[in-house]
């Protein structure tokens, strides 16, 4: 047997050893929340460790951890993923700088007539 021959696959990724949520940070916008008693005790203890784990302050920590937590949550919600990609379906969004053009006149009719009293001659 030839021991030497190539893996086929993707390789093992290296095992974690800090918190998930240290991703990626964005512009902030502050929204209040209530949470039962137990999801904020265990929230506290998780923004704590997501704090010692780097170099983050308390705020930023619990503003990332809500902020992965979230995004997370939509992203494997499937009916929401699927409300939201048929919305966008029914009503694509037009650019802001689109304006409505006149369709075009027929060459067998006379130009409009300008209200414009700047361009009558």
């Amino acid at each position: 047997m030839d021991s030497s021959k190539k893996r086929v696959g993707r390789p093992k990724s290296e095992p974690r050893t800090g918190p998930l949520v240290l991703d990626e940070a964005k512009s902030r916008q502050k929204t209040e929340v209530e949470l039962t008693t137990d999801i904020a005790s265990e929230f506290a203890e998780y923004a704590a460790w997501v704090e010692m784990s780097s170099s983050l302050t308390t705020a930023d920590a619990k503003s990332t951890t809500v902020e992965f937590a979230l995004r997370d949550l939509f992203r494997r919600d499937r009916v929401w993923r699927e409300r939201q990609s048929s919305s966008a379906r029914r009503s694509p969004p037009t650019p802001a700088s689109a304006t409505p053009r006149p369709a075009p006149s027929s060459p067998s009719l006379p130009p409009p007539i300008s209200r414009d009293p700047r361009t009558t001659s």
